[in-house]
């Protein structure tokens, strides 16, 4: 009898390993997906991982760094991604099922570069120009004092007056100016300042704390006012990596980026997360509106209506305690003070 028991016990842990394998897959892909599909320019890593997943962002379970190739985790512009079952568990990877065990490669990739988990565009819009930073660091920055000529207009071509103490040996920075600042009223213990870049300059000659330099790139008027940091590009990099954020890490959007009249697709939002939460870029969350209030129209009863997914976000760039990320899609409106989180 014992031995019938225990057969019977290892019988129905098969089975259930199977059915939840086979739940896996069903939950996991969509019904019509393809059996392999081929990288156009112009796709996104999100957009392909929607071919395949009802959640793109589960990417990263079921994609495989296939080893015959030089550099596994990029995906360029005319590879073939391909679905397959190993152990009943979905997944994609570069190695058609039908052919086995590839041996070694490099890809031939011409021109192309590999695709990014969003157009780069939505990240340049504005991911390149902004920052967040300790106001404190603001306030102690070199600054555009005047025009040379004491010009009220200054664009690219004009001269300014710096003022503040500089490197000697360096002569190229760029020029930003004050954002908005998030501080106490959103929560925060310190005042954190968003900078947005307006340009760039090269020194031309250093007295004391008061330099000449030449404007060689505005993205509009430079004001006397705005403060300089030597020159650092931010690196974009392609974002290839999707990842659902941690279900205990839940946040607020505090503010859009820019002022639109409404939140959309590809719009950048700030959150109350940064690297003391544990966030990184990638990380995707839901977007759930926050709760609202509505009259019962028959019992005239006060209803809270909470948990609404309204869409989802990706952060981008990752601060001390503050995040920028980008709408994926949105399905409602989306509004400061809406909630991000994997549960809802």
């Amino acid at each position: 009898m014992k031995r019938v028991h225990v057969a019977r016990k290892f019988l129905s842990i098969i089975l259930c390993s199977l059915f939840c394998v086979s739940i896996n897959a069903q939950t996991i892909l969509k019904n019509n997906h393809p059996a392999q599909y081929q990288v156009k320019k112009g796709d996104t890593l999100w957009d392909i991982a929607g071919v395949f997943l009802n959640s793109p962002w589960l990417w990263p379970d079921i994609w495989q760094n296939n080893t015959q190739i030089k550099n596994p985790h990029l995906i360029y512009p005319n590879d073939i991604i391909y679905l397959s079952y190993r152990d009943g568990r979905p997944q994609l990877s570069f190695e058609n099922p039908s052919f086995g065990k590839l041996s070694p490669k490099i890809r031939v990739l011409n021109q192309f570069t590999p695709i990014t988990a969003i157009p780069k565009i939505a990240l340049q819009a504005f991911v390149a120009s902004h920052r967040i930073v300790d106001s404190k660091r603001v306030e102690n920055m070199p600054y555009v004092l005047a025009g040379s000529g004491l010009r009220k207009l200054i664009g690219k071509g004009d001269e300014v007056f710096v003022r503040g103490v500089l490197d000697p040996d360096f002569n190229q920075y760029h020029v930003y100016r004050i954002g908005k600042v998030y501080g106490t009223k959103q929560g925060f213990a310190a005042d954190n300042t968003e900078i947005v870049k307006v340009g760039e300059l090269e020194i031309i000659d250093q007295q004391g704390e008061i330099s000449r330099a030449l404007v060689t790139r505005s993205n509009g008027l430079i004001h006397k006012g705005d403060f300089i940091v030597r020159a650092q590009e931010l690196q974009l990099r392609p974002l290839y990596f999707l990842a659902a954020a941690p279900d205990d890490l839940q946040g607020t959007i505090v503010s859009a980026v820019n002022e639109n009249f409404q939140i959309a697709r590809y719009d950048g939002v700030v959150l109350d997360l940064g690297l003391d939460s544990g966030v990184v870029a990638g990380h995707v969350f839901n977007i759930v509106k926050a709760p609202i209030s509505v009259v019962d129209p028959k019992t005239q009863e006060l209803v809270e209506i909470t948990n609404q997914v309204s869409g989802k976000v990706m952060v981008v760039n990752v601060f001390n305690n503050l995040s920028y990320a980008i709408v994926l899609n949105a399905d409602d409106a989306i509004a400061a003070g809406d909630i991000v989180s994997m549960t809802n």
